[in-house]
């Protein structure tokens, strides 16, 4: 297979690839496998790669070498993370006490989140504070929080404190605290039980009852609850395919020789409309935002205000929103995780290798070796890869009935005797969900696994240094406890297994991960916007979109879910085409060929490449518009002047009628007026009606013209802005922003 990257800039091409892997300027690694690169040497380099990419790492592992230079340096690897210290989390604490005094509540709460974090297990260290102390911590947090009028933070804190073994000579002050609490959120009838409950502990303090008693006569039952309602979540237009419900059915998955699986339009699409809302099979946040936003959901806690940041049971080094999500964690990747971050970033290893990890922690050891059967070594054969296309076909029906029978498997190897009570329903419930999440884990591993590597075009230089990196991770899980549970006799066979998953998962990840971003605005919703870059994703579906310099849809994120909506109307049949980077807009054509072809590997010949459209500073100096030819199955474009015409299409010979071109040019005119109407809205902040001006403007112009347009493109950019409102957003303080606080 030939190698399009070393025809164009071989060098750029090897700096990009490496950059997918480790950091080119920061940490170890990249020095390390330079160094093994020159071990190896050239000859053994070429041999390497003939051989067939299933037995690559066993080919590598013969090495001798090379494995006993890799393996004296992996043995010095230790866990190194930012542990707990009941010392400084008194510190802390004092020091927020400090400013709570002063009445410098922002700082007191940051102080007091870093108590909070920084506070070991409950019980660990009972010479000082007499092991509470992140009860004491989440008490004084409560406090502030209070103060500053977030009461349902403040109530969430206060539950996790008795959960911590809050001392009971503070039991009649919680319950006071926490009627504060309801009462603040709007709950007058709990707001009372709790200030009754206070009373009864309160013995013979009759100032602290007299003043109870006020509390409980001022109470407001006719208060509403001020818990903010939920945000509706983006359905999918024409509604969800039966077997991929993240994808519209207004599209189809097709597959061609040279292009590979990818999205085209089944029906016709209009501007705006939702084609994809999918979630990460793997996702990681970026080690730059471990003390700003949620590890498992990233969500920035500086937005979350019905809750604060929840700590990591072992280390100190990330935070969570929310018991959920870090509950899912811990129960999950982050245990095994936990012990290495300062040493993943130490190494300089890259957000890919770092999915590439999660993508094996995120499951237990037995799901990890059935994903390598099925789809690295072959040994278990299937047909989920076969009917990943079949989208309207049977393939449902026949895998709802296998879930069916092992559901029965597993009800007679309980060997229930007994008649159906409610007791077997839930047993019964609880095996159906079990199989659920298995059968979703295992489609979408069935998904993610089919996605390209290009191992065939990868050089032996490279492919080496990526089983450094599956080496390395894999000697991290083994000092994690990952394989604890592994027999003995095949824990030689599951480790090399696990390797070759990470190598095959790094080699995917370098053509399909998603970066995610939010939004970052300061008081208007629109000027001075831009995207944050937070994290990085592997999107199952949202990978299936191939790329064009003009795209037809842009993204957004709510959450960790990609949402793809249309920006300009298509056909069916038509390429539904993200946007991998390079737009014509921006870069002229040699600029995104390199960056396509060192980048992505491939040559892009997308209509935009084919014709090289000017970018956005040449339309600025030549205003041409070019009208659609009046034949709607030809794709020739008319230069928008009656006078310079012929009389016949160049392209499909269809006569030309003058009067319905100066009809379309009349239609193009008016859509540069809409899209002026709709920047319009967006400066007075009316994201509605300017993204339905503005996509009215682009269905307008594709009926009668064609692209390249200046003032439709700029009206697609401005519809991405009032599309990305709508996904994760960060608004500025007035007073600047102090993103540092639980760092």
């Amino acid at each position: 297979m030939s190698r399009i990257y070393e025809e164009v800039d071989p060098v750029y091409a090897a700096t990009c690839s490496d950059i997918t892997l480790c950091s080119n300027s920061k940490g170890f690694f990249k020095g390390l496998a330079d160094d093994l690169v020159s071990l190896a040497g050239e000859e053994w380099l070429n041999k390497f790669e003939l051989v067939e990419d299933g037995k690559k790492v066993t080919f590598f592992m013969e090495n001798k070498e090379v494995m006993e230079a890799l393996t004296e340096v992996l043995s010095r690897i230790q866990p190194l993370h930012r542990g707990k210290d009941a010392r400084i989390s008194s510190q802390r604490r004092g020091d927020a006490q400090s400013a709570l005094k002063n009445e410098d509540l922002m700082k007191a709460l940051a102080l007091a989140s870093q108590a909070v974090l920084r506070a070991p297990v409950t019980g660990e260290n009972e010479a000082i504070d007499g092991g509470v102390s992140l009860a004491l911590a989440l008490w004084l947090r409560s406090e502030i929080l209070l103060k500053l009028n977030r009461p349902q933070a403040a109530l969430e804190d206060l539950k996790l404190a008795l959960k911590e073994r809050l001392p009971a000579r503070m039991r009649a002050h919680y319950y006071w605290r926490m009627g504060h609490c309801y009462r603040g959120t709007g709950e007058a009838t709990r707001a009372k039980v709790s200030y009754e409950l206070a009373g009864r502990l309160l013995a013979k303090d009759e100032v602290a009852k007299t003043q109870l008693t006020k509390d409980i006569e001022t109470l407001d039952y006719t208060a509403q609850s001020k818990r903010p309602p939920d945000k509706n979540a983006t359905t999918l237009t024409g509604g969800a395919k039966l077997n991929l419900p993240s994808l519209s059915k207004l599209l189809k998955i097709v597959e061609e020789e040279n292009k590979g699986r990818f999205a085209v339009a089944s029906a016709p699409v209009r501007t705006g409309d939702v084609l994809l809302v999918d979630s990460p099979y793997a996702a990681c946040l970026l080690s730059d935002y471990y003390g700003t936003h949620c590890l498992h959901c990233f969500r920035r806690l500086a937005d979350c205000e019905e809750s604060v940041p929840v700590w990591c049971p072992k280390c100190s080094g990330v935070v969570f929103c929310s018991i959920e999500c870090r509950d899912t964690a811990v129960s999950t990747y982050h245990s095994f995780e936990c012990q290495f971050l300062d040493l993943f970033v130490g190494s300089g290893m890259s957000i890919l290798s770092h999915i590439a990890l999660r993508m094996v922690t995120q499951s237990d050891l037995e799901t990890c070796l059935t994903i390598h059967s099925k789809y690295i070594s072959n040994d278990i054969k299937t047909v989920e890869g076969s009917v990943l296309n079949d989208i309207e076909g049977v393939a449902k029906k026949s895998k709802m009935k296998s879930r069916k029978e092992r559901l029965n498997r597993n009800k007679k190897s309980h060997k229930m005797s007994v008649e159906k009570n409610d007791r077997v329903d839930v047993m019964e419930d609880k095996l159906e969900d079990k199989n659920n999440f298995e059968e979703k884990l295992e489609l979408k591993a069935a998904q993610v696994y089919s996605l390209c590597t290009h191992s065939d075009r990868r050089r032996g230089d490279d492919y080496l240094k990526r089983i450094v990196m599956g080496y390395f991770l894999t000697e991290c899980l083994k000092h994690a406890g990952f394989f604890k549970n592994c027999n003995k006799n095949n824990l030689t066979k599951a480790q090399q297994s696990i390797c070759e998953l990470i190598v095959r998962n790094l080699q995917l990840l370098q053509f399909n991960a998603h970066e995610i971003y939010e939004t970052v605005r300061g008081e208007h919703q629109f000027s001075g916007s831009k995207p944050l870059y937070v994290a990085v994703g592997i999107y199952p579906v949202g990978a299936l979109f191939n790329h064009e310099c003009y795209p037809a849809v842009t993204r957004y994120f709510e959450g960790r879910k990609i949402v793809l909506r249309a920006t300009r109307p298509l056909t069916p049949g038509e390429v539904v085409s993200e946007n991998y980077g390079p737009h014509f807009m921006m870069r002229t054509l040699r600029e995104r060929q390199r960056a396509l072809a060192c980048r992505y590997w491939f040559h892009c010949e997308c209509t935009a490449c084919k014709e090289d459209w000017p970018t956005m500073k040449q339309m600025n100096n030549d205003s041409i518009s070019y009208i659609r030819c009046s034949n709607l199955a030809c794709r020739g474009k008319l230069r928008g002047s009656v006078q310079r015409m012929g009389d016949r299409c160049s392209l499909c010979s269809t006569p030309i009628d003058k009067d319905l071109v100066t009809v379309k040019i009349d239609t193009i005119n008016k859509c540069t007026a809409q899209y002026q109407e709709g920047a319009k809205l967006m400066d007075k902040e009316m994201p509605e009606e300017a993204t339905a001006t503005l996509c009215s403007a682009i269905d307008s112009f594709h009926e009668a013209g064609r692209p390249p347009h200046l003032e439709t493109h700029l009206a697609q950019e401005a519809l991405r802005s009032c599309f990305a409102v709508r996904g994760n957003i960060h608004i500025l303080k007035k007073d600047g922003e102090k993103d540092n606080e639980n760092k």
